[in-house]
């Protein structure tokens, strides 16, 4: 992950309330449906370690399209500093605007998303994630395409996020 990466996607969200601009990023925009679509329920999985896993990187876009302040705590110690303050700036960006309640609020639908194991030993788990996902604040829909190889660490018992790979093939 860099703090790049977060600034840039703090970034496409502030523009969320702004779908000229948004669209001018590469997102696509439109009005919020009536009637929300519900997340689909997660394909279930016998492997303990997958479970945990996925579940750390549907944490990781939940809590990144809501500016949640427990973001931090979805990736590795080593990265972990280097992450809280670029996502402290960014979510102090969106507070100065006086927008910050708005993104909390947002409804997020991870159910584009598909998730595959590349790779998964004790100590490493290397996890393709791809598809698009939204968040919704009223009335706009944000959609984000999602292709990345997310790199995962075990950590006192609990999978996090080591690196995020956008380029990685």
């Amino acid at each position: 992950m860099s703090k790049k990466r977060t600034w840039l996607f703090c970034m496409l969200l502030a523009c969320a309330l702004s779908p000229a601009l948004a669209l001018g990023m590469g997102a696509a925009a439109q009005k919020a449906p009536a009637a929300e679509q519900q997340n689909k329920p997660a394909a279930i999985v016998d492997d303990a370690d997958a479970l945990a896993q996925y579940q750390v990187l549907r944490e990781y876009f939940e809590r990144q399209c809501t500016l949640d302040d427990r973001l931090p705590e979805v990736f590795s110690r080593r990265v972990r500093e280097e992450e809280a303050m670029a996502f402290l700036a960014a979510r102090e960006t969106v507070n100065g605007r006086g927008q910050l309640e708005r993104f909390r609020a947002a409804k997020v639908d991870l159910s584009g998303l598909s998730y595959r194991r590349i790779t998964a030993d004790p100590d490493l788990a290397r996890i393709h994630v791809t598809g698009r996902y939204t968040f919704t604040i009223s009335p706009v829909v944000q959609t984000v395409e999602e292709d990345a190889l997310f790199v995962l660490l075990p950590e006192m018992g609990q999978w996090k996020i080591y690196e995020r790979r956008a380029d990685w093939r």
